[in-house]
């Protein structure tokens, strides 16, 4: 039985999670780093649908769990801060 959508999900939480911080010894990050490459490339091929980079970025926390834009928490979107930083 191939991996759904939401087992995906619950497995890139669970990673986000254990995200190293800015604190880390850097080679720690690295190899986190390269763990979620390998569990992206496991999670492919347990499910032909399955969209490595949206996953990933989500991983990172760079976007939601569809791909979508994180919200900040007073209801904008990370978007407006950003244009707003630009200009």
């Amino acid at each position: 039985m191939s991996m759904s959508k939401r087992d995906f999900v619950k497995l890139a939480d669970a990673l986000r999670a254990e995200k190293p911080g800015d604190n880390w010894n850097p080679n720690k990050r690295v190899q986190w780093e390269l763990d979620i490459k390998a569990i992206a490339n496991v999670c492919a091929e347990s499910n032909p649908r399955f969209k490595r980079e949206r996953w990933m970025s989500y991983v990172n926390g760079e976007c939601g769990p569809n791909g979508g834009e994180l919200k900040r928490s007073d209801g904008g979107l990370k978007r407006d801060v950003l244009m707003r930083e630009v200009r």
